[in-house]
């Protein structure tokens, strides 16, 4: 556990270094108090007076070490648990950044779980771990005092102690396990909740609301089971296993009353080992919290890891560093297969700037396949893909992506400020504006109650779905990519805002090259030139009126 936890929390381990001198500094306090207080019930005893007043000053020496201690050590805790829990937090979300088809088939629910509650869980780890070795080095000091008083009480609590932490792992372990399924079930109900606000409108349209509540149903009884069988063993190790500690107390104080009455212990030396008893089954009982929590916590470092260890497609770039693209596409004898199943097969084709390119055909033709591989996406498994006579791989990130850009289907707007959303790609006020009118949307954001300032809701409801549809355009602009990809970018759309697309279309492809999927003929009208894709293969190619004469 702690090497698997330290590959992914490498880089603020130092702190914990220092955490552990602490804590070893407060050990031996934490041993010493109590002999010294023992100390003074025996000078009381004898009237020493000297000694009194020594051991009552060095105990305050150390109750006020042990203070200072106990300071630094959480100041050094939180000092770690504030940069574990960023590092691993950016971990996580560098990790989605890497698009590929295992994190989507993740559901959202688990995955914001995971990157919220499991990267604060996985900070404290080392706290629990460090003091769970802490109460158990405490527990086998006083054990070997104990031993070392009196043989026979000292393997008699022995034996009592590890039966008591041998059912309590046993515990613990069932406890963790049920946890583990628990966290299955909250992450269903927070991936359907999640689902149901997306689909609310449906949800009411088509009077949905029964059977999601059976939905609901069953998975809040699943959690509920498995929440019960798990407060099963807390019980068990919280309440069943007192009663060890009562009947190994009776015996401690039947044999202590013994060696009292036959002169062999002194006061002393009964109070301390009282002290020691106690202090024994109380850092027995934390250290069993501890590995009840760590276990827990240990779904947390599991579901972590299976987050960001996955394989990302990995995207190979080259040294090209050219930003004076022209903007030629170049698609020569390209194959793809996606889960060994091929999506296109030998497909050539050249997009040039000045130009739209249409490219049209039923869902499952390939098109969208297409436009993977030119985001760098996906990987072509034979064939070559150009950029002005360049393979794609060569070119710098950098270079790539600042020359490619797409409008999806699905319009895509965080909730803030218009402007901050434009500013995500391009912070330059003037430069936002100028792209808004080109596109014909500036008029319309002026309009707003606050203009370039207005607070955008949730997925941009307080937008049409063509204004929307324009304002991801402008962001898409602001990139001041060569090339433009746009995915069906008129779909679910009025005519007019149909037409306004199509307008500002025919204006980019002054400065642009364009690629478009389609499957409307407003669309493929445009087009200079047309590809009919059909089963991963390309069938036809031409202008509309070609196309449309011949068939």
């Amino acid at each position: 556990m702690i090497k698997r936890y330290f590959n992914i929390c490498n880089k603020t381990r130092w702190v914990l270094y220092y955490f552990f001198i602490v804590l070893l500094v407060l050990g031996v306090l934490d041993l010493l108090t109590p002999i010294y207080a023992s100390k003074i019930i025996d000078y009381l005893t004898v009237k020493n007076l000297n000694l009194f007043i020594k051991s009552t000053i060095i105990i305050a020496i150390l109750l006020f070490t042990t203070n200072l201690f106990s300071f630094f050590a959480k100041k050094l805790y939180s000092v770690f648990f504030r940069e574990t829990f960023i590092e691993v937090h950016k971990k996580i979300i560098n990790r989605l950044y890497n698009y590929n088809d295992e994190i989507i088939s993740i559901p959202k629910g688990k995955i914001i779980s995971t990157t919220n509650m499991d990267s604060i869980n996985i900070a404290e780890i080392p706290d629990y771990i460090f003091n769970s070795l802490y109460n158990l080095a405490l527990i086998i000091f006083m054990l070997f005092f104990f031993i070392k008083t009196n043989l026979i009480l000292g393997i008699i609590l022995f034996i009592v102690v590890t039966i008591y932490l041998f059912l309590a792992n046993k515990f613990t372990k069932l406890e963790a396990y049920y946890v583990k399924e628990q966290r299955g079930y909250q992450d269903k109900l927070t991936n359907l909740l999640g689902q149901m606000l997306n689909g609310i409108r449906e949800i009411k349209t088509f009077n949905m609301k029964s059977g999601l509540n059976n939905k609901f149903d069953s998975l809040r009884r699943g959690w509920a089971k498995k929440y019960m069988l798990k407060r099963k063993y807390v019980i068990a190790h919280d309440v069943y296993l007192n009663y060890i500690t009562y009947v190994s107390r009776i015996i401690l104080y039947i044999i202590l009353g013994y060696l009292l009455f036959n002169d062999k212990i002194t006061i002393g030396i009964i109070i301390l080992l009282i002290s020691y008893f106690n202090n024994i089954f109380s850092y027995a009982k934390v250290l069993v919290s501890n590995v009840s929590t760590l276990r827990n916590y240990n779904v947390s470092l599991e579901r972590i890891i299976n987050l960001i260890s996955g394989d990302d497609y990995k995207e190979v770039y080259g040294n090209v560093n050219n930003d004076y693209i022209d903007g030629k596409v170049e698609f020569k004898n390209v194959s793809f297969s996606y889960k060994n199943v091929p999506t296109i097969k030998n497909i050539s084709f050249t997009a040039l700037k000045n130009e739209i390119t249409v490219i049209a055909g039923k869902t499952g033709s390939g098109k969208t396949t297409i436009f993977n591989i030119l985001l760098r996406l996906y990987k072509q498994d034979k064939g070559t893909v150009l950029i002005d006579d360049i393979k794609i791989e060569d070119y710098t990130k950098e270079v790539y992506y600042n020359n490619v850009s797409v409008v999806n289907q699905e319009s895509f707007l965080f909730n803030m400020s218009i402007k901050d959303n434009l500013s995500l790609v391009n912070k330059d006020v003037k430069k936002q504006i100028e792209v808004c009118k080109r596109i014909g949307i500036h008029d319309l954001i002026c309009s707003l109650p606050k203009g370039y300032n207005t607070i955008l809701s949730e997925n941009a409801n307080n937008l049409s779905g063509g204004q929307k549809r324009l304002l991801s355009l402008a962001k898409t602009l602001l990139t001041n990519s060569e090339i433009l990809l746009f995915d069906e970018v008129t779909s679910s759309l009025d005519s007019k805002t149909t037409n306004q697309i199509t307008d500002v279309l025919k204006d980019l492809k002054k400065d642009h090259t364009i690629i478009v999927i389609t499957h409307k003929k407003e669309m493929m009208k445009l087009a200079d030139k047309l590809i009919i894709l059909k089963n991963g293969k390309i069938i036809k190619k031409g202008t509309y009126e070609q196309l449309i004469k011949k068939e």
